[in-house]
């Protein structure tokens, strides 16, 4: 398991469910609370801002889920549903759980192979999130 520090804290590696990936792309400052939002923009901000930051895909909680309400102990409670959005993002995107790969590669993978490819909707199948997602796809990439 990697060090906490290595979710979120000053680590030049951010671990991130690759469907957050997809999240982050859509972002517009909605979410299930202020400190939800707050974490949100602040992982945002060192991603795009932070020269040569780097990402771990991981299939579990991660750095955004410090501040989700369905985060319970370091684990989600909404169990096969995400963990559905993480493996279909990484079939569709060519990539593996614990692949390390810079933010950009990643976004930009994202984007050719879900976004622009109309994907999303396959990949979010039934996330409550879906609907301001369309709305706003591809604003952050």
């Amino acid at each position: 398991m990697a060090k906490e520090e290595d979710k979120i804290g000053n680590s030049n590696i951010i671990e991130l469910r690759p469907h957050h990936g997809m999240c982050i792309g859509q972002f517009i400052g909605k979410g299930y609370s202020d400190e939800f939002v707050r974490n949100m923009k602040h992982i945002i901000n060192r991603l795009d801002h932070e020269k040569d930051i780097r990402i771990r895909l991981v299939c579990r909680t991660d750095c955004l889920c410090s501040s989700c309400p369905h985060n319970e102990n370091s684990i989600c409670n909404s169990g096969q549903k995400v963990l559905n959005y993480d493996k279909t993002c990484l079939h569709i995107c060519g990539l593996s759980e614990n692949d390390e790969i810079t933010w950009n590669e990643f976004k930009n993978k994202v984007n050719e192979t879900i976004i622009k490819q109309d994907k999303l909707s396959e990949v979010c199948l039934n996330c409550s999130w879906i609907d301001i997602c369309l709305q706003n796809t591809g604003v952050n990439y």
